[in-house]
């Protein structure tokens, strides 16, 4: 099995569990610093409040506002004398917590009112503070942790990547090494597949290659049968046709019981050169003879299917049609089948001999197009495009702009039609590109 080059499954699962565990491991670093800045904030709160309560009580009993002894309280009286940082910032931000001045100093605050004075009671907190002293150390044990735990769960989220990608690698290569001749290994690959829709996936593709392949081995069969059986009849209608004819310019053999009138034979052959084309277009698109190119000159296959076109030259349509043919004076060659390229020229004419009101038609060629205008007097049909589809005075069966439209596609070339109402003008024109 060929090795899949592009990004594997199992990769993608290992970077995505790798992303979501760092996202996480990260996301419970920052939970676990504010949780640890939130609970020392609320120790200091909560000793600054105790404090203030031992401040009225030792007031009830003494009558004497004072702070213990301890030296990170500082007591004031108003807020004349606190340090200005300190109340500025309290104006802006009444509900703050932590209070820092410039030295680097950081305060706990509180404010309660004694016989309807107001007072503030700082904590100078700089010194208890431990998240910061341990910040450095906390953060290198949360990096070392999130490392660890991204790769161990990027090892398992690999190991489970491998184990559910594996099957689909080798079913992905499998398929993809699959020829139309030789279907077993993959129905035995589906055998080896787990239980589960990885395995659905796999037999429903084996299903899908089995019917394509008996699809297209009945298409190869019609395509051989339908070009042995229909080409020989048609050959021996053209030679009975062209013997008749032949019959009837001299004395008729004594054992010819049958005989044709010569509009009757006109009318014979025309339709056996029809089904000829007909049957010759279908068989060349479904041999798939546009893979087969080379080099050839427009300018030769577009004079050798004006001069031997039969409509063109030996109908009544045909001999009253005036072709004017634009050619630039050197060869226009391009890329492409021969044998195509003639059946499309040959149908443009084709469509031009049936459907032309008027006796002037112009064939223009140019450096990589062909364009080809004539008259029309009824209005043309809806999706005059599709198969099957033609005007009611028609006598074909509508069926070649289709068929033009079909040689393109295989050939990968661009049909375009422009139709001009006010001067009653229709054009084809194919671009080979």
């Amino acid at each position: 099995m060929k090795p899949i080059t592009n990004s594997r499954i199992s990769y993608a699962i290992s970077k995505l569990v790798f992303f979501i565990t760092l996202t996480l491991t990260s996301l419970y670093g920052i939970f676990v610093l504010g949780y640890s800045w939130v609970i020392e904030d609320n120790i200091f709160n909560r000793l600054v409040a105790q404090q203030v309560n031992s401040i009225k009580v030792n007031y009830q009993n003494t009558g004497d506002v004072s702070v213990s002894k301890s030296h990170i309280y500082q007591l004031f009286k108003g807020w004349q004398h606190v340090p200005k940082g300190i109340w500025q910032t309290f104006e802006q931000e009444p509900n703050r917590v932590e209070y820092s001045l410039e030295n680097g100093k950081t305060y706990h605050l509180a404010r309660f009112y004694i016989e309807g004075e107001e007072y503030v009671l700082l904590a100078d907190v700089e010194g208890f503070e431990v998240s910061r002293d341990y910040l450095t150390g906390i953060l290198i044990w949360l990096f070392g942790f999130s490392i660890a735990s991204c790769v161990l769960v990027a090892l398992i989220g690999w190991r489970m990547g491998r184990k559910i990608a594996i099957p689909i690698e080798e079913l992905a290569g499998r398929v993809k090494d699959l020829k139309a001749s030789d279907l077993t290994s993959l129905n035995q690959l589906v055998t080896q597949m787990p239980n589960n829709e990885i395995k659905a996936l796999a037999e429903a593709i084996d299903h899908s290659f089995t019917q394509l392949n008996e699809a297209l081995t009945r298409e190869v069969h019609f395509t051989k049968d339908i070009s042995h059986e229909i080409r020989t009849p048609i050959s021996v209608i053209q030679n009975a046709l062209s013997q008749g004819a032949m019959d009837m310019t001299g004395k008729l053999m004594k054992n010819d019981p049958i005989c044709f009138s010569a509009q009757s034979v006109k009318q014979m052959r025309s339709a056996a050169g029809k089904l000829t084309q007909i049957t010759h277009v279908l068989l060349a698109l479904a041999r798939n003879e546009s893979s087969m190119t080379h080099d050839v000159s427009l300018n030769q296959i577009i004079e050798h299917c004006v001069l031997n076109h039969f409509g063109l030259n030996h109908t009544p349509n045909g001999s009253l049609l005036q072709l004017d043919i634009n050619m630039p004076k050197g060869e226009v060659v391009i890329n492409a089948n021969k044998n195509l390229l003639e059946i499309l020229i040959n149908n443009l004419l084709s469509n031009v001999v049936s459907h032309a009101s008027g006796k002037s038609v112009e064939l223009l060629l140019q450096d990589n197009s062909i364009k080809l205008t004539n008259e029309f007097s009824i209005s043309l049909p809806e999706k005059f495009r599709n198969s099957g589809i033609k005007a009611q005075t028609s006598e074909g069966i509508g069926q070649g702009l289709s068929l033009i439209e079909r040689i393109c596609d295989a050939c990968g070339w661009e049909l375009d039609l422009e139709i001009n109402t006010e001067q009653k003008l229709f054009s084809v024109v194919v671009v080979f590109k």
